[in-house]
């Protein structure tokens, strides 16, 4: 009498499931097996996963994602052959990053009998015998039908396979001992080549960036009239731009040539993380710098330069010195897997999908919304300033030279903001379009045309070859002419006592 309840009980329940579900497939025309199961389109309906109407002989059943069964059932895999087993197949099933209770892969999905159709470059392996034992757990099927191999000697240290590149069965073995044993293993389709991989031209790329980026700072070094508090700070920011761009490149280098482990690989992750968030930081600095200067908070000596540099430093240094910090307590933590942890190790080289989007561009796009108020406050005050100095006479046109020259500044610092922005959009579509071979092709160009870019705007001008040569005939020892000598002095002089009057004023 129970089992009677038990068979009506499960009977109402699939028919309400399949009524409630809103794409229902007729699978009367196929062909009905002895147990009860239909084969559809190759696709086995188990009995009970679907509802069979008697007065009108027809079958009806909800969609459900399909992989494969290397074998029927009943069978499993014993070297290339199917054979009889008893053992109960099913299989867990993995969300992101660990199992789902009560999930059982015979109820979430459904079964297609037979290996893979593959040919060349592609070659079947069976997983467990990849991983760094002979019978390795190395692998889980995750909710989405995909398949999650661990590669422990690859970068990144895993690969997911979509279910027309696996199958999944019970496979007999032999023990040491010389017993027959089974376990859930699965027959996978890896390609027998190197994939393509972007890495050769984007290392190119930044190195050439790197090239001028250096070039612009040794300039600014090299010219005392720009180690004024605008060059301190733009070769802090170059500084540690080209940092991060030469440790990436390095890393991407060791990728290409396959000569790098996942120790090292996570030792320059957490290092680029650390300089490119600097960059930000430094770029954030110049926007408050600029506004700084017209607010009029006071005078520019050069002691008050150095200290207020100073200050900079603590906090263009310091709070990405607390991030990366944090970034690497979390990764140590020893905390489960979570969509919010940065899971460095698990994703390869440098941050990648929802880590990114959190650790990296999280701040880089609160500083961004940031130095856009700082120019709108600062093109506010350049705006109020124009009115007051619009009624000065021609013997206090020097205020105007002093206005003209910041908003030159602040042109300068607009251009380096455009070339930055747009290079960390392309880098936020690349990343969210990682097989878009023409965004890849786009943003390689570009990384190569930052440093070019900054180089010709900081270095090709006018007023800086006007100093180079001036440096190097000091260098050299030839005399200079008294009013060279002057109006370069007054010039550079007047670069750090900015619109002090009208501003106070």
């Amino acid at each position: 009498m129970s089992k009677i309840l038990v068979i009506i009980l499960c009977s109402f329940a699939v028919t309400s499931a399949v009524k409630e579900c809103a794409d229902k497939i007729d699978i009367s025309k196929g062909e009905y097996l002895p147990n009860g199961d239909i084969d559809f389109e190759g696709v086995i309906y188990e009995n009970g996963d679907y509802f069979y109407n008697k007065s009108a002989k027809t079958a009806i059943a909800c969609p459900k994602l399909v992989i494969r069964k290397c074998c029927p059932f009943g069978y499993g895999r014993d070297g290339s052959d199917c054979v009889n087993v008893t053992d109960n197949f099913d299989i867990a099933v993995w969300d992101d990053y660990r199992i789902i209770e009560g999930a059982k892969g015979r109820e979430m999905f459904r079964f297609r009998p037979g290996k893979m159709n593959f040919t060349r470059p592609f070659v079947t392996v069976l997983v467990s015998a990849i991983g760094p034992t002979e019978w390795s757990d190395n692998w889980h099927l995750k909710s989405d039908g995909k398949l999650f191999v661990e590669l422990t000697t690859s970068i990144p240290p895993w690969t997911v396979l979509s279910p027309d590149k696996y199958c999944i069965d019970t496979f007999l073995y032999e023990d040491k001992n010389g017993n027959t044993k089974s376990r859930l293993d699965a027959l996978a389709c890896f390609a027998d080549e190197t994939p393509e991989n972007h890495f050769e031209v984007r290392s190119t790329c930044m190195l050439i960036s790197c090239v001028f980026i250096i070039a612009t700072v040794g300039v600014y070094a090299w010219l005392p009239e720009l180690r004024n508090m605008h060059g301190r700070v733009l070769m802090a920011y170059l500084l540690c731009l080209f940092c991060g761009f030469l440790c990436m490149s390095s890393l991407q280098i060791m990728l290409t040539v396959d000569n790098i482990s996942s120790d090292t690989c996570l030792i320059l992750t957490i290092i680029i993380y650390y300089f490119l968030e600097s960059a930000f930081f430094w770029l954030h600095v110049m926007s408050f710098d600029i506004w700084w200067t017209f607010s009029g908070k006071g005078g520019m000596g050069m002691s008050k330069v150095s200290k207020r540099f100073c200050i900079y430093s603590l906090y263009a240094f310091g709070v990405p010195t607390i991030l990366t910090i944090i970034l690497a307590s979390l990764e140590f933590s020893g905390l489960p897997p979570h969509p919010l942890l940065p899971i460095l190790r698990y994703q390869g080289c440098f941050i990648f999908g929802r880590s990114k989007l959190l650790y990296l561009y999280g701040p880089m796009f609160i500083l961004f919304v940031a130095n856009i108020i700082f120019f709108v406050m600062t093109a506010l005050k350049i705006a109020h300033i124009k009115q007051q100095t619009a009624v000065l006479n021609s013997k206090e046109s020097a205020m105007h030279d002093h206005h003209r020259k910041d908003k030159q500044r602040l042109l300068l610092y607009l251009k380096l903001f455009t070339v930055m922005g747009i290079n960390w959009i392309l880098e936020v579509i690349s990343a969210l379009y990682p097989d878009a071979d023409y965004i890849w092709m786009f943003t390689d160009a570009y990384n190569l045309l930052i440093g070019v870019t900054i180089f010709i705007i900081f270095v090709c001008k006018r007023k800086i070859f006007h100093l180079i040569k001036k440096r190097y005939k000091q260098l050299r020892g030839d005399p200079m002419s008294r009013t060279q000598t002057t109006s370069t002095r007054t010039t550079y002089s007047r670069d750090d006592f900015r619109l002090s009057s009208v501003k106070n004023g």
